[in-house]
């Protein structure tokens, strides 16, 4: 090779091998977190199991919470088990102190199984769905549900139940192998292999084969409405009879679980990252800083999580951010007076929760896009999110987007003293900016706030990516911003 240096025999052991202990902290936790949390209900579950297994205490929306709430405490409250609300009361907290609050929301894509969805044809048994997405039914095929042609479909909900004393109960279900496929039309076929599709009828999901009335149905209204092949996979998996179930809300979803992937490692691979990322983030943060008995001790404030369903359709209905949900329950921390022994009622008032929410501020934790090397030329120069380096503050001047100066300002605050590095993100004037549940937030709260996100790529697809360690990195951010709240409060906010 003339001149160069001598050339060195390759030998097996000159492998630099990724080993266990060099994967990123809380890459492989999230992964086991996305592969049990197919639903919304069963991520609801298990933050709940998490929660009460740290320590919180599970409060009722239906029962007082006056004689129960007291400074050092932990609790949490679900609402239509698909979103929930966690909060740790410090022990120096006096009414009129701050919220410091971390939103996001843990629903994703899916598909819905419809309330009448026999729709078998020619031999084939299929199920029929409905998208669950924002916008119009031919815009969430044509975008975000183009990725679900040929997968491997799971199933999964809750399912009511009659119990043997007549009450109605709930469990979750989750079929332990695929059960569904959206099969693609061959590019041979020429242009109806093209689209465009009627997704009505092209993207029925197939589930089996039947022969032509052969199938006996279940004698129940569930049978008239559903096939008896999906009542009895569902009913074995729970162990009842078909005839008692009484009604479901299911959904389709990526059965494939998550991986890591790259030559070293460097991502995960996973289906429902929008938005089990953040809102895993969020809920460890939470545990991990008020697992700490010197953090809540010298604690002035409530330290509060919300996980909110309902995001990719609007945030609308009881359960979704638009609700009163977030500030029904602060109100209830405030009215409870916490530290005034011995009040069954104390005196509330607009006046208290007004300041409450002045000297509060808000993180709306959703997650953001990453950069993505092959379409360069749609990223805002100087705005480009990269994985595994740090979280990413989302600005946005028409409102899509909470993030102002004075909140920046304290987000890099939290960062300084959290160490863990910032971005920032802005979509550029001729794209479409999305949205989180900050604006909504923060409108009908009145508290101050940011949008501070994870950031991905492949996002609103069936199974999208991000770093393996930007998990740990929102962790660590997070309960940061717990840990330095009052601190960072009393440098940054000055009635802005």
């Amino acid at each position: 090779m003339g001149g160069g240096q001598p050339t060195k025999d390759f030998r097996e052991d000159d492998v630099v091998s990724l080993d266990e202990d060099a994967v990123p902290e809380y890459a492989e936790e999230f992964c086991t977190f996305i592969d049990e949390c197919v639903t919304t209900y069963h991520a609801c579950e298990f933050f709940k199991r998490e929660l009460t297994q740290a320590g919180y205490v599970e409060i009722k929306e239906r029962e007082s919470w006056v004689p129960t709430l007291k400074a050092g405490g932990k609790y949490f409250v679900t609402r239509n088990t698909s979103s929930i609300i966690a909060f740790a009361i410090g022990e120096q907290y006096s009414p009129g102190n701050g919220f410091a609050l971390i939103t996001s929301h843990i629903d994703a894509l899916c598909m819905k199984v419809k309330p009448v969805s026999r729709a078998n044809k020619d031999g084939f048994d299929r199920i029929a769905v409905a998208p669950y997405a924002g916008g119009g039914a031919s815009q969430s095929f044509d975008g975000s549900f183009s990725t679900w042609w040929d997968r491997d479909l799971g199933l999964g909900g809750r399912v009511l139940i009659k119990g043997g004393d007549g009450k109605i109960l709930q469990k979750l279900v989750c079929l332990p192998k695929p059960v569904a496929r959206i099969p693609s039309l061959a590019a041979h076929f020429g242009e109806p292999a093209k689209g465009p599709f009627n997704y009505e009828i092209n993207m029925v999901p197939i589930t089996g084969l039947t022969a032509a009335g052969t199938e006996e149905a279940v004698p129940t209204t569930m049978g008239k409405q559903h096939s008896t092949r999906l009542l009895k996979a569902v009913a074995k998996e729970l162990g009842v009879s078909v005839l008692d179930i009484v009604d479901f809300d299911l959904e389709l979803f990526d059965k494939t679980p998550c991986c890591l992937l790259g030559f070293d490692s460097e991502f995960i691979s996973a289906p429902r990252i929008d938005d089990k990322l953040c809102s895993f983030a969020a809920m460890t943060a939470l545990i991990n800083a008020t697992s700490d008995d010197s953090f809540l001790g010298k604690s002035g404030i409530v330290s509060i999580v919300g996980c909110f369903d309902m995001e990719e359709v609007g945030s609308a209905l009881r359960a979704g951010a638009k609700s009163n949900f977030m500030q029904t329950v602060m109100e209830r921390i405030v009215e409870a007076q916490i530290g005034a022994e011995g009040d069954d009622v104390s005196p509330y008032t607009t006046e208290l929760f007004g300041i409450t929410a002045a000297n509060s501020f808000m993180i709306s934790a959703d997650v953001n896009h990453a950069y993505n090397p092959d379409f360069d030329g749609i990223y805002l120069e100087g705005a480009k999110p990269m994985l595994n380096k740090g979280v990413v503050i989302a600005c946005d001047p028409n409102a899509h987007f909470t993030t102002t100066a004075p909140s920046i300002a304290f987000a890099r605050t939290v960062a300084e003293l959290s160490e863990v590095e910032t971005q920032l993100f802005q979509i550029r004037n001729d794209s479409r900016s999305g949205g989180t549940v900050g604006p909504m937030l923060s409108e009908r709260l009145g508290v101050p706030a940011i949008d501070l996100s994870i950031c991905q790529l492949s996002m609103h697809s069936i199974r999208a990516m991000t770093g393996a360690k930007d998990p740990g990195f929102g962790i660590k951010y997070l309960e940061g911003f717990f840990r330095h709240y009052q601190t960072v409060f009393g440098i940054v906010q000055q009635d802005y």
